[in-house]
C-alpha cells in the first residue's frame, strides 16, 4: 500500500511540474519567443487600446500643454495584470489612491506583474460606465492626458473591476 501511495504521489507531481503554464495573468518571454497570455480585465481592451491610440496619433492638447502625435502603444498583458490587480484591491478594499493600502506604489505593483520597466505612469478612475467615458475624463484631466500623450510610453493595459478602472503605461528596459 505505501508503494502504491508513494508512486501516485510521485506520478501526481510529475504531472503537476508538466503541467504547461495557464496563468492568465503571465507573460512568458524565452529568448526571441514570447508567449501571450489573455487576461481577464473587465474591459473592452482592443476599445480602449483604440482610442488611445487615436489620440496619441493625432495629438491634442493637454489642459493649456500643446501634445504632438507620439507612436501608438501596443497592449501589454503583464500591464493589464498589474492594472487588475490595483483595480481588485481599490474595489475589495475601497478605496481610490495610486498608492495601495499596503503602501506600494505603481512601479512596485508592475514589477510585481513581472514587467521590467524604464519608465512608467498610471490612470485611474473611478464610476465611469464605459471605455468611452473613462477615457474621455482621462483625457480631459491634464495630468492623465499627459500620461496618455508621453512619447516615453510604449506600451499599455488596463483593467476595471467593479467601479474602479486602473491604466497602466510602461516602456521596458
Amino acid at each position: 500500500m505505501k508503494k502504491t501511495l508513494f508512486l501516485c504521489i510521485c506520478i501526481f507531481t510529475f504531472f503537476a511540474s508538466c503541467k504547461k503554464n495557464t496563468d492568465p495573468l503571465v507573460e512568458t518571454e524565452t529568448g526571441s519567443a514570447s508567449t501571450k497570455l489573455a487576461v481577464s480585465t473587465g474591459l473592452n481592451n482592443d476599445l480602449l487600446l483604440k482610442l488611445v491610440n487615436e489620440k496619441r496619433t493625432s495629438g491634442c492638447n493637454c489642459g493649456t500643454t500643446a501634445m504632438p502625435p507620439v507612436n501608438a502603444l501596443t497592449w501589454n498583458n503583464n500591464l493589464a495584470a498589474a492594472a487588475l490587480a490595483h483595480s481588485k484591491d481599490m474595489n475589495a478594499n475601497n478605496y481610490f489612491s495610486h498608492t495601495s493600502l499596503d503602501g506600494r506604489g505603481a512601479g512596485e505593483r508592475i514589477t510585481a506583474a513581472g514587467y521590467k520597466w524604464m519608465a512608467y505612469g498610471e490612470n485611474i478612475a473611478a464610476g465611469q460606465p464605459t471605455e468611452q467615458v473613462v477615457f474621455d475624463a482621462w483625457i480631459n484631466s491634464e495630468g492623465h492626458c499627459k500620461n496618455i500623450m508621453s512619447a516615453n510610453y510604449k506600451e499599455m493595459g488596463a483593467a476595471k473591476d467593479g467601479k474602479y478602472w486602473t491604466q497602466e503605461f510602461g516602456a521596458k528596459l
